[in-house]
C-alpha cells in the first residue's frame, strides 16, 4: 500500500503516535505542518521529543521561502527559550530546540541559495501557491 494513502487513512491520533516511533533522521526530514499538527494529539511528556524537529522544520521552510527572514528567525529561536522559561509553552525550554532551529535556518538558506542557481529548465513552471 502507498505510504501516503496509508497515512491519509490513519486518524490524527494514530499519525501522531506513529511519529513517536520515527528516528531522529526521519523526524528531521518532516515538514512543519505535519509535526505541528501531530503535537496537538501528543501528551505533554512527548512534546519535548517532537518540538526540536518542529522548530527546525519551521525555520528551514520559512528561511527557504524568504532568506531575508534568516536573521529574525535565528534571533527568535534564541529568544524563544527564555520566553518559554518565564511564561511556559507546550514543551519546556531546551538547548536541542535552539540547535535544531538554527540548523533549520542554515538548511533553509542553503536550499534558497541552491535554487537561485538551478537551471530554469528544472524549475516548476507552476509552483504551489499559498
Amino acid at each position: 500500500m502507498d505510504q501516503g494513502l496509508f497515512t491519509s487513512l490513519m486518524s490524527p491520533q494514530e499519525r501522531a503516535q506513529s511519529i513517536l516511533e520515527m528516528t531522529p533522521e526521519q523526524l528531521s526530514k518532516m515538514d512543519h505542518a505535519s509535526l505541528y499538527n501531530a503535537r496537538a494529539y501528543l501528551p505533554k511528556e512527548a512534546q519535548g521529543l517532537i518540538s526540536p524537529y518542529e522548530h527546525a522544520a519551521f525555520a528551514r521552510e520559512a528561511t527557504a521561502e524568504n532568506p531575508w527572514m534568516a536573521l529574525p528567525i535565528a534571533a527568535g529561536t534564541l529568544a524563544y527559550q527564555p520566553y518559554k522559561m518565564i511564561f511556559g509553552a507546550r514543551s519546556g525550554a531546551d538547548f536541542k530546540q535552539v540547535k535544531e532551529g538554527l540548523k533549520g535556518v542554515k538548511e533553509g538558506l542553503v536550499k534558497s541559495l541552491l535554487e537561485q542557481f538551478e537551471p530554469a529548465a528544472f524549475k516548476d513552471p507552476f509552483p504551489p501557491s499559498i
